[in-house]
């Protein structure tokens, strides 16, 4: 009986355990079945981004004999973070020059009143840092930055009219950073101070410190440009920022 009554025990304990196995095997997931089907097929990775990019726009803005003058200093920077290829673009009246003081100062008076004829290049004091006021620089990519600059260029091309409310230097940049697609002042009737710290902070930027032009003779620079003869004659203005600050002076109110 007792031998009876253990292999009944036994048997019942096997028919439990197969149940139990079979239960299990028909819990397996339909994805299990299906990679135990396709072992050699991998899970798609995604693509690694670079968060390098090596190209800034720079919106400033910088003292002058009245109320500023704001601008954009855009270029490329090279490993070290140093400037190593730039351009300027700012509204300002036309007759600016390194080598006339104040040579813009009618245009300038009279465009508060009427539309008067404009640059849009570099003006002095640009490259001067003890006159920048305020600053908010966006690194970018090649593929933003190329978009930017077209944008700069057809800005460029129009030939605008300056007047001191409807399209001054602030107008100007603004346009620029919607360009962009960065937040923006409600209103462009604000000092270039105040407008570029307003823009910072609306893009939750942080006070910068400035960037450094790479050495002229460094590797990492633009190949210098061969030079030519010497003939004595006036300082003429220089429409790009890849100079030295020493060779701007301040100038007069945008």
């Amino acid at each position: 009986m007792r031998s009876s009554y253990a292999s009944r025990r036994g048997i019942r304990a096997l028919m439990v355990g197969g149940l139990a196995a079979i239960s299990c095997a028909l819990m397996v997931s339909p994805s299990s079945a299906i990679d135990a089907a396709n072992p050699e097929q991998p899970s798609a990775a995604k693509p690694a981004q670079s968060s390098y990019r090596p190209y800034f726009v720079e919106f400033r803005a910088r003292s002058a004999a009245s109320y500023g003058h704001m601008y954009v200093l855009y270029g490329q920077v090279n490993g070290h973070g140093e400037i190593v290829k730039s351009d300027i673009a700012g509204l300002h009246p036309a007759g600016d020059a390194n080598d006339c003081e104040n040579c813009s100062l009618l245009a300038w008076t009279l465009g508060h009143l009427l539309f008067v004829p404009s640059e849009t290049g570099a003006s002095d004091g640009d490259l001067e840092e003890k006159y920048v006021t305020a600053r908010y620089r966006v690194m970018v990519d090649a593929a933003t930055y190329k978009k930017v600059s077209a944008y700069i260029k057809q800005k460029k091309a129009d030939k605008p009219m300056w007047h001191a409310l409807m399209n001054s230097c602030v107008t100007f940049g603004n346009a620029i950073a919607e360009n962009m697609g960065l937040k923006t002042p409600s209103s462009t009737f604000m000092e270039p101070k105040d407008y570029v710290e307003s823009l910072r902070d609306l893009n939750g930027g942080k006070p910068q410190k400035a960037l450094r032009f790479a050495a002229p003779g460094s590797a990492s620079a633009e190949p210098a440009k061969p030079a030519a003869p010497a003939v004595p004659s006036k300082p003429k203005k220089q429409p790009v920022a890849n100079i030295s600050g020493s060779q701007a002076a301040a100038g007069t109110t945008r």
